[in-house]
């Protein structure tokens, strides 16, 4: 009996995430690893590995109903990849090899992979701050307009680009070491630098996401850091949420959809904190 009600557990949490992945692109990461640190008592380390696996299940389903929908935005998310595929494998294999090392000292394990949840927790804040910034002006214009590095971007490919490499490889990092980036620090830069609808926003994120967790959970795996069974049990579940949340996406007008993204990265913030507290 113990054993069906931490998988029904398991399954129904995997839902809920998988909707608000497919309604939001958030949730791979951000949501999963609290989830697995305080509801079913994981070690950060195997709960980063699980998390990446667990986002990679699921963000590939929503990718394919997202390219059938046409909202991913292909010349970015490419540019994208080229600096965070190579980041992503690197931060991966390192934090794999680091944390074999501390293998006999479980106190440096476990202030390691604090320290970093601290650090994301903070910035997760930050994002929700400026989000809630940029949705709060369009609100104010009562229309949909560019701003000035919006422009800047969009007029120069170079510019794009360059610019587009430098933030993927930032993110492919991120994803590695700690399985947040793909949604709550890409959408923000997706939004604010590019200028993406948010629609666009969330299909993109998602796309890229696929791809990086997909090779961090590889990784991951090779270092025994990752409890298959966890995470496909939640990916399950998350099979029913995706698609739910894909058709609902294209349903919210898009500052809806940016507001209710913001919310959701600023509770997921102070679940990371929560989650370093104890």
């Amino acid at each position: 009996m113990i054993v069906f009600w931490s998988i029904l557990m398991k399954a129904v949490t995997g839902l809920v995430i998988g909707f608000s992945i497919g309604m939001t692109g958030i949730g791979g990461g951000i949501l999963v690893l609290p989830a697995l640190v305080i509801l079913f008592g994981m070690s950060p380390t195997m709960a980063v590995g699980t998390a990446n696996l667990y986002a990679f299940l699921t963000k590939i389903y929503a990718a394919y109903h997202h390219w059938k929908q046409k909202t991913i935005a292909v010349r970015i998310c490419t540019c994208f990849l080229a600096g965070a595929v190579p980041a992503n494998l690197v931060v991966a294999y390192t934090i794999n090899w680091y944390v074999g090392t501390l293998t006999s000292d479980p106190v440096a394990q476990s202030d390691m992979q604090d320290g970093l949840k601290q650090f994301i927790g903070a910035l997760i804040l930050v994002t929700a701050v400026f989000i809630l910034w940029d949705f709060n002006v369009k609100r104010k214009q009562k229309e949909e307009t560019t701003t000035a590095l919006q422009t800047a971007m969009q007029r120069n490919d170079y510019r794009q680009i360059t610019v587009a490499i430098t933030l993927g490889a930032m993110v492919g990092g991120l994803i590695a070491a700690t399985s947040v980036g793909g949604g709550v620090v890409l959408i923000p830069l997706l939004i604010i630098v590019f200028g993406l609808s948010p629609v666009l926003t969330v299909g993109s994120s998602i796309f890229i996401g696929s791809i990086l967790t997909f090779l961090s959970s590889a990784v991951y795996a090779t270092g025994d850091q990752l409890d298959w069974t966890t995470g496909v049990i939640m990916a399950a579940g998350a099979f029913v949420g995706v698609p739910l949340g894909t058709r609902m996406s294209k349903k919210i007008k898009g500052m809806t959809l940016q507001f209710i993204v913001s919310i959701i990265i600023m509770i997921a913030g102070f679940l990371m904190v929560l989650v370093n507290a104890h």
